[in-house]
């Protein structure tokens, strides 16, 4: 069934280089009045959090208790897909309080699960999936929640809807949601400046190949939640968050075979 999200959740503008970086951080500082270069009292600041690649799924509370989650679908209306996310056990069925509210987050399928599912496909002869992140989104729709609970699949959350906020910031909203209960992404760093920024993406340019789970670039956020309604959005993307992209891995490849085919026109 159709869920129509009571917030839109929405997508992120990227970046691909540390210029373009720089310039989200110039865009972000005329937006608020400020200056051009970082001032020890201006009051802006970045939080910087792994970029999961999964699918985004929403989570909704009432007075504490799991009773409905959803698939970011166009932004605005997703799949209700509860009985396949109350499979997943990193997503808790009760808060330690009894808030309503929304959490947003990532399902993922960590490596090591992904491995495991194509060894069984290729010794029983079949095609092996292509990535954890098709993997993981093919085992969360599945009209069967058996088949997603076979699947061991995971998540971290970021985002914090409530209709009377306590947290007046993202980091302080992360903390938030880790008091809750929810498993939130350790490898994120707030309180940093552009310079701080780009820092943190170069220390995960490599060392993210250790991570037991993929992750295709950082996300950037104005920390205040002040700020970032000032800031507001763009077209479906807001004025106050980028996604900054590894950039792509190159290897070398065979091309074996090239089959032409002919369409209807």
């Amino acid at each position: 069934p159709e869920v129509r999200h009571a917030r839109p959740m929405l997508s992120l503008s990227n970046a691909f280089s540390h210029d373009e970086l720089r310039a989200f951080d110039a865009r972000v500082r005329r937006g608020l009045g400020l200056a051009p270069a970082p001032e020890p009292a201006d009051g802006l600041s970045y939080v910087t959090e792994l970029k999961i690649d999964g699918l985004a799924v929403s989570l909704r509370y009432e007075r504490g208790r799991f009773t409905l989650g959803a698939t970011r679908g166009d932004g605005s209306t997703g799949e209700d897909v509860t009985p396949n996310l109350r499979t997943i056990r990193a997503i808790p069925e009760r808060l330690t309080e009894p808030a309503t509210l929304e959490a947003r987050g990532e399902v993922f399928m960590p490596k090591a699960e992904f491995s495991r599912i194509n060894a069984e496909r290729e010794e029983l002869g079949l095609a092996l999936y292509a990535n954890p992140r098709n993997s993981g989104a093919g085992s969360l729709r599945q009209k069967d929640p058996q088949v997603t609970a076979g699947r061991q699949l995971t998540t971290w959350l970021y985002q914090l809807v409530e209709d009377a906020p306590a947290v007046d910031s993202q980091s302080a909203a992360l903390d938030r949601l880790e008091a809750l209960g929810f498993p939130v992404n350790p490898e994120r760093q707030p309180g940093l400046d552009i310079e701080g920024v780009i820092a943190f993406t170069d220390r995960w340019r490599e060392a993210r190949h250790d991570l037991p789970y993929e992750t295709d670039g950082v996300v950037v956020k104005v920390d205040r939640f002040d700020q970032q309604q000032r800031l507001g959005m763009v077209s479906r993307a807001p004025r106050w968050a980028i996604a900054y992209k590894f950039p792509p891995e190159q290897v070398e490849t065979v091309v074996e075979d090239i089959v032409p085919y002919v369409g209807r026109t």
